[in-house]
């Protein structure tokens, strides 16, 4: 397993909030940029299967591989000798929230898949500070 430098930042907004938006997949363009869709063939749970499609890609099989309600929402997509496993958790911090992007990579590819997505850790950083943006605009 390679794992990513982790990504956290902080939000006045209630963690509730941020989960909501990581289960609405359909609203991740809204604030990843790199993102064109994500599609579901079933409701937001552990095993649900779908695709997503980055807007530099193709299609990529992508399985929801946890949910924790109201806490944690993780996901994997099958790449070319790997899957790539990106966790989004929200905590409660006084009276808003302090968020966290974990992201890793797994399988007889891993080595050269992360060399590929050298910097995978400020993208997702600067898909989070969308997020956050986005959210505390709404609440």
């Amino acid at each position: 397993m390679i794992k990513f430098p982790a990504v956290t930042a902080g939000s006045r907004v209630a963690p509730e909030h941020f989960h909501a938006r990581w289960c609405d997949v359909t609203t991740h363009p809204e604030w990843a940029p790199g993102m064109e869709y994500i599609r579901l063939d079933g409701p937001v749970r552990p095993g649900t299967r779908g695709v997503m499609k980055t807007r530099a890609g193709r299609e990529t099989p992508m399985l929801v591989s946890d949910v924790v309600p109201g806490v944690a929402f993780q996901d994997t997509i099958t790449l070319d000798g790997g899957t790539l496993t990106v966790r989004h958790e929200s905590h409660p911090d006084g009276t808003g929230s302090r968020l966290e992007l974990h992201a890793w990579i797994e399988g007889p590819q891993a080595e050269r898949l992360a060399a590929e997505m050298a910097g995978l850790d400020e993208v997702l950083a600067a898909d989070l500070a969308n997020l956050i943006a986005l959210v505390e605009r709404d609440h």
